[in-house]
């Protein structure tokens, strides 16, 4: 079992997919669970305790390592309080009945789902936790770019998040001492810099799959116009009035004339980002699931580094902005036990449970208190705890679900060298 939560798993969880990748749902499981363990953990100020018990229906399956973790807290959290909880390993079919179940009043005192899709398509159906959350102090500890997002989507704080990822520019470190590189870029000018000593040194600067041609745009526009506008542009068709879209295409045009992708780009995934294991590419544009994807795929043994997406010259956004994503745990508007539930999700995202989600599944640790990262990500922690907010995925072109086909279509010839950045602008302006 990889102990680490892949692309696909995040993928799944967030009902998301990448073109020319069919993503097969994991299969549902049903299942009880009772007290056992004495691992100890620490409940909220003013936990409800005793006799109460809780219906649980988890994303997970239960030998994925994030449910053992959770079975962990559980156990302990049972131990503490004398509540019971009975989970329902429910997988990643839960983003296809929990609507449903929330619909008809199904007892259900918590669930996790894909943070975004809680804080906009459940939130009316569950509870405002803001009470809750300032008791326990949440807002002290948790990462602020996470309950930030939430409260956006939902208006309020109506989702706890955990096993974040980030995303920006991973790279193999030992590419960049090679090649001379001392400074990670922080501007694109900088990063064209950058791609230039690594094509000197005999190295291809960057990878890039099919399957994240729209996320690689969507970076570069979004850092141009910022995702709000991004999302008016594809809803709207304003292409060819978009000075940052067609400053976006023109760059990744230039990049690829240029030499600065592999000659595979764009490559079938995932073999362009396994390019990077065989150390033959230096850096690509991705989440923080990819060094252990990549080393899984190709059995590397790199020294990563990461940096967020670099600015650009005239550009809205800042590099404290960069996708991000999350599962969260939520709590039905209709539950009884708002505060027993409340204290176990603490139990989960936060202290010592949090800590070992993060080690077990090599991923980011949603409690800021938690300084031990996974070493194969560890190199993107100050990049992560600088963020001020975050991009949803594909920076906002997902936002005109019609444009989805064409949009792929038309960024594959824009990677593939077939249009320039007008060219690529004139496209998608005639798909309106």
């Amino acid at each position: 079992m990889n102990q680490y939560i892949s692309r696909r798993d995040f993928l799944k969880a967030a009902g998301l997919s990448a073109a020319a990748l069919s993503l097969t749902a994991c299969g549902s499981t049903a299942a009880s669970s009772s007290a056992s363990s004495a691992v100890s953990g620490s409940a909220s100020a003013g936990s409800a305790a005793g006799g109460t018990d809780l219906i649980y229906w988890s994303m997970w399956n239960s030998t994925e390592p994030q449910a053992v973790v959770i079975q962990e807290a559980i156990d302990a959290y049972q131990k503490k309080t004398g509540n019971t909880v009975t989970v329902e390993w429910k997988g990643r079919d839960i983003n296809t009945l929990i609507q449903a179940a929330l619909d008809a009043g199904e007892k259900i005192d918590l669930f996790d789902e894909d943070y975004q899709r809680i804080g906009t398509q459940y939130a009316a159906s569950c509870m405002d936790l803001e009470s809750m959350a300032k008791a326990a102090d949440y807002d002290s500890f948790a990462v602020a770019a996470l309950p930030t997002a939430v409260r956006r989507w939902a208006g309020s704080l109506k989702a706890i998040a955990y096993q974040p990822y980030t995303s920006g520019i991973y790279y193999n470190k030992a590419i960049f001492t090679e090649a001379g590189i001392e400074k990670e870029p922080t501007t694109y000018v900088e990063l064209l810099d950058a791609c230039e000593k690594i094509k000197a040194a005999g190295y291809a600067p960057l990878a890039q799959d099919d399957a994240y041609v729209r996320y690689t745009y969507g970076f570069m526009a979004a850092r141009y116009m910022g995702q709000e506008a991004v999302s008016a542009m594809v809803k709207d068709g304003t292409w060819s009035t978009s000075d940052g879209a067609l400053k976006a295409a023109q760059n990744i045009a230039d990049m690829v004339k240029k030499g600065y992708f592999s000659e595979s780009c764009p490559a079938a995934y995932p073999d362009g980002e396994n390019e990077i294991g065989f150390e033959e590419t230096a850096m690509v544009v991705n989440a923080s699931w990819v060094p252990g994807e990549i080393t899984n795929n190709t059995s590397c043994d790199l020294d990563w580094g990461m940096f967020n997406f670099p600015t650009v010259e005239g550009g809205k956004d800042p590099a404290t902005v960069a996708n991000v994503g999350a599962q969260a745990f939520a709590i039905p508007a209709a539950s009884e036990n708002g505060q027993a539930a409340f204290d176990l999700i603490m139990m989960v995202t936060s202290g010592e449970f949090d800590q070992k989600m993060a080690l077990e599944t090599n991923g980011i640790p949603a409690d800021t208190r938690n300084t031990e990262w996974p070493e194969m990500i560890a190199s993107g922690r100050d990049a992560f705890n600088a963020l001020t907010d975050v991009y949803d995925w594909n920076m906002g072109l997902n936002d005109n679900a019609d444009m989805k086909e064409t949009l792929q279509n038309n960024c594959l010839q824009l990677f593939e060298g077939k249009l320039d950045g007008q060219g690529f602008v004139d496209a998608m302006q005639s798909a309106y």
